[in-house]
């Protein structure tokens, strides 16, 4: 998978009628996020069922056109979705409160977590990885008479979103159920939401419950977001988890408002980048998996420094996301260089996120970055980025790669190193990308 939209708040209608829009623009993955019935409070994930599409959104039989629809234009759906809580409202979880009321232990009741006290404090040390209560809460149910335990507060109502209990087996089997539910739709991969909160999760829980069956219906993609995102080893998560895929927080940390991106454009020193990209992106790719990364924050500066930054997400080595409709409203010369950039990714597939990528010495690597990708089977590229807002003579090094003969896959240019040496001309925040023609 390559180019990838996430659709956040747009209904299955809207989604079917933009699909050849999207497939026009070089996405080919739409991923539909929190569409389960519920929403009422916290960003669509307070679900209510686990089994239906909400209504606001549209039917189960919208939801299978959607990805019948996609399939017919070649592109992928990934579906977004929560377990590791629900709405106060939830069924099960209103039958646990009248269960545990009335002393009774039931298949709901094990399904959460309670206190008759709110003091007790559970297992911290699976953390950074499962990190139980870790910034986590007991909350008093009038109708439980106990306390019931919650990581997410409803941010309208006054919700409390009660936790799901990972160390009951009948919780694990029906997060199974669910997973098994969708898969069967035809759906081509799973995002989980916040997997490292899971209370009472371990590897084994993780992968029995849910990699284990993605992988089962041959799936391409199962991410959990936010893993790699709290000091946690994302290879971690590729390598016990069984997950092929973590965000790149090293790049962009939103809750912590680290965007790397915008930083190097800002500073034109893309230097922090490179260091990111070998202590986190590398080592994710090297243990078998990929990596993929929200675009950069770069609304508020000029067109060339935006397509800059563009340039650079499309092709260092992450499944690129693309967030609800963030590119429509764009000027016509920004929409047409992402639509040119993406159709790169499709037409040379050592650009995306599996491709290897080898760091390239420059004439001034505090601001001129360039690399090499590479993909088994694949023609490989380099590319090479400009970060300063002036044009630049820029010289890069080719020893050791044996390049004989480039060519510019935007103009068409034919180049030839001089000797282990590739001469440039960089206009200001100017970015090139060419096809390694021969090698010595």
């Amino acid at each position: 998978m390559r180019p990838y939209l996430k659709a956040h708040g747009r209904t299955l209608a809207n989604l079917i009628a933009d699909l050849d829009g999207y497939a026009a623009l070089g996405i080919d993955t739409i991923e539909v996020f929190a569409p389960l019935s519920g929403g009422l409070c916290y960003h669509g994930l307070d679900t209510l069922d686990f089994y239906t599409i909400d209504p606001a959104l549209g039917t189960q039989a919208d939801f299978e056109h959607l990805v019948n629809a996609a399939h017919q234009r070649g592109m992928a759906v990934v579906l977004f979705i929560n377990l590791g809580y629900g709405h106060e409202q939830l069924p099960a979880f209103l039958k646990a409160c009248d269960d545990i009321k009335a002393g009774i232990e039931s298949q709901e009741t094990r399904q959460f977590l309670w206190s008759a006290t709110g003091q007790e404090r559970m297992d911290r040390s699976r953390a950074p990885y499962f990190m139980n209560d870790s910034h986590g809460n007991w909350r008093w149910s009038e109708r439980a008479g106990k306390y019931f335990w919650v990581k997410w507060e409803g941010e309208k109502g006054g919700y409390h979103l009660p936790q799901f209990n990972f160390g009951d087996p009948g919780w694990q089997e029906e997060v199974r159920s669910i997973l098994r539910f969708w898969l069967a739709t035809g759906i081509d991969g799973m995002v989980i939401d916040a997997v490292n909160w899971y209370i009472h999760c371990t590897w084994e829980i993780c992968r029995s419950s849910m990699t284990d069956v993605i992988r089962q219906a041959n799936n391409q993609f199962c991410q959990p977001e936010g893993a790699g995102g709290f000091r946690d080893d994302p290879v971690e998560w590729v390598v016990h988890g069984g997950w092929n895929c973590i965000m790149d927080y090293s790049i962009k940390l939103w809750w912590e408002g680290v965007d790397l991106i915008r930083a190097a454009i800002l500073s034109g020193d893309p230097r922090p980048i490179e260091t990111a990209l070998r202590s986190y992106r590398d080592r994710v790719v090297a243990a078998g998996g990929i990596c993929y990364i929200d675009p950069p924050n770069l609304e508020d500066l000029q067109l060339e420094a935006r397509l800059l930054g563009a340039a650079l997400t499309a092709s260092m080595g992450e499944l690129v996301i693309l967030i609800g409709d963030q590119v429509a409203p764009q000027p016509k010369a920004y929409r047409d260089e992402l639509a040119k950039l993406l159709g790169l990714r499709k037409r040379y597939p050592a650009m995306c996120a599996a491709g290897g990528r080898t760091k390239l010495p420059t004439s001034d690597d505090a601001h001129i970055y360039g690399f090499l990708r590479e993909l088994p089977g694949a023609e490989s590229v380099l590319a090479v980025f400009n970060f300063l807002p002036v044009a630049q003579a820029v010289f890069v090094n080719l020893a050791g790669q044996s390049i004989l003969a480039l060519e510019d896959l935007i103009t068409g240019e034919q180049v030839a190193p001089a000797g282990e040496t590739l001469a440039l001309e960089m206009p200001a925040y100017g970015y090139r990308f060419f096809r390694i023609k021969g090698k010595g």
